[in-house]
C-alpha cells in the first residue's frame, strides 16, 4: 500500500544498553511506511548514547537527541518537539516491534477508521515467556462514552493508560496542547485520559502489535519512596484538565478509580520492599486515606452509586469494601487483606495476563 503519511518514532533512553540494539531494529525492519526514529539520551550512564550514535550514523532516518531531565516524559516532550511526522509512536527502550508490518497495520487502521488514536493488542515478555495480555475486545466494542469503556479500558483491563502500543494523530495532539506532565512516573495515564476526556476518537487493531519485557530496572518495577504523592497530584491534575474541558465523564469516578488501583499498588511495593511488612503496608494506606482528595474519593466509592454501571460485579465489590476500610480507617484491617491477595497470588490472577509461572 502507498503511503504518504509520516510516522514519527520516539524513543526515550537511559541506561538501555541490554536491550537497545533489539528495540532499535525492530523498527529499522519496518515496511511500507515512511518513519523517522528519535532516540531521546536521558544521561545514560552505561553504552547506550554510543549505541544511539551508532545507529544514527548508518541510517539517516535515526537521529539522536539529549534532554538532562532525566524523566521519560521529558524525554518523549523533547522527541515530539522534533519530530517531523503527522503521526507519533511511543516505543520503550527495553521492548520492541513485534514484526515488520506494524506501522502498516497502524496507519491503514487510523487513517481508514479517520481516528485520532489507534490501538493494538500486546504480549508481555515475561523472563523468557511471552505472554498475551487480554485482548481490549473486553472494552473496545463498548460506546466509549459507558463507565465500562472507561473502567477497563484505563483500569481493570488497562490497555487505554500505556503511552506505547498506539499511534497518535499528531493534528489532534497539537489541537488540544497534550504534552507529558514533569511526574516521577504514571505519566502515561495522565497523558492517555488527557487524550480520552479531549475527545479522542479511537480505532483498534487486532494484532499484536507491541511486546512489552517486564525489565527489573526500569521504573514500572522499581521501588519508589512517597509514590503516594504522585498518583495524588495525577488525580489533582486530572481534575483540573476536567474542568478545563468542562466535560463530566464523572471525572471523580475517573480520580476514584486512580487512587483504588495506586493505593493497591503502591502498598504491594511497600509489602515486598519492607520484607513483607504489614506496618509499612497500613502507613502507606494512612497517607491515601488522610489527604483531602483521597477521603472525598474514597467516601464516594464507599458510599456512592455513581459506578453501578461498571458490568464487573467483583470489582464493584472489590472498591466498595476497600474504600469502606479506607473511610472507617481499617487499616490494619486492610493490610492484612493486601497480604493476603499477594501471598495467595490473586494479585496476579487479576493483571492482564494472569498468573506468569
Amino acid at each position: 500500500m502507498e503511503q504518504t503519511r509520516k510516522v514519527s518514532i520516539i524513543m526515550p533512553v537511559y541506561n538501555a544498553e541490554k536491550y537497545l540494539c533489539e528495540a532499535i531494529e525492530s523498527i529499522v525492519k519496518q515496511q511500507d511506511v515512511e518513519w523517522e526514529l528519535l532516540l531521546v539520551d536521558n544521561g545514560s550512564k552505561d553504552l547506550s548514547l554510543e549505541i544511539c550514535q551508532q545507529f544514527a550514523r548508518k541510517y539517516s532516518r535515526i537521529r539522536v537527541l539529549t534532554e538532562e531531565n532525566p524523566r521519560a516524559g521529558n524525554a518523549r516532550n523533547k522527541g515530539y518537539q522534533n519530530a517531523d511526522g503527522d503521526y507519533i509512536l511511543y516505543v520503550d527502550a527495553d521492548d520492541y516491534l513485534p514484526d515488520s508490518k506494524v506501522l502498516e497495520r497502524f496507519v491503514c487502521a487510523i487513517e481508514s477508521e479517520d481516528a485520532d488514536i489507534a490501538v493494538c493488542n500486546y504480549q508481555r515478555l515475561w523472563k523468557t515467556r511471552l505472554l498475551p495480555a487480554t485482548d481490549h475486545k473486553e472494552f473496545s466494542q463498548k460506546d466509549r462514552n459507558t463507565e465500562d469503556f472507561r473502567f477497563q479500558g484505563f483500569f481493570s483491563v488497562g490497555t487505554l493508560s500505556y503511552v506505547w502500543g498506539k499511534l497518535y494523530r499528531r493534528s489532534f495532539l497539537e489541537q488540544n496542547q497534550i504534552r507529558f506532565g514533569n511526574y516521577e512516573y504514571a505519566e502515561d495515564k495522565m497523558y492517555n485520559l488527557e487524550c480520552y476526556i479531549a475527545g479522542a476518537e479511537y480505532t483498534f487493531v487486532q494484532e499484536c502489535g507491541y511486546i512489552y519485557r517486564k525489565n527489573d530496572d526500569s521504573v514500572s518495577f522499581r521501588y519508589k519512596k512517597d509514590s503516594w504523592k504522585c498518583w495524588l497530584q495525577i488525580a489533582h491534575d486530572l481534575d483540573d484538565w476536567t474542568q478545563k474541558y468542562k466535560q463530566d465523564y464523572r471525572s471523580k469516578n475517573l480520580e476514584a478509580y486512580i487512587l483504588f488501583f495506586a493505593a493497591f499498588f503502591d502498598a504491594k511495593m511497600e509489602y515486598t520492599e519492607h520484607q513483607k511488612s504489614l506496618k509499612a503496608v497500613k502507613q502507606l494506606l494512612e497517607h491515601y486515606a488522610k489527604e483531602s482528595l483521597g477521603k472525598e474519593c474514597f467516601r464516594m466509592l464507599a458510599f456512592g452509586r455513581s459506578y453501578s454501571d461498571i458490568s464487573s460485579s467483583f470489582w464493584k465489590l472489590m472498591m466498595r469494601g476497600f474504600s469502606v476500610g479506607m473511610t472507617w480507617h481499617m487499616f490494619g484491617l486492610l493490610s492484612l487483606g493486601i497480604k493476603l491477595l499477594i501471598d495467595w497470588r490473586i494479585d496476579e490472577r487479576l493483571s492482564d495476563t494472569g498468573l506468569r509461572e
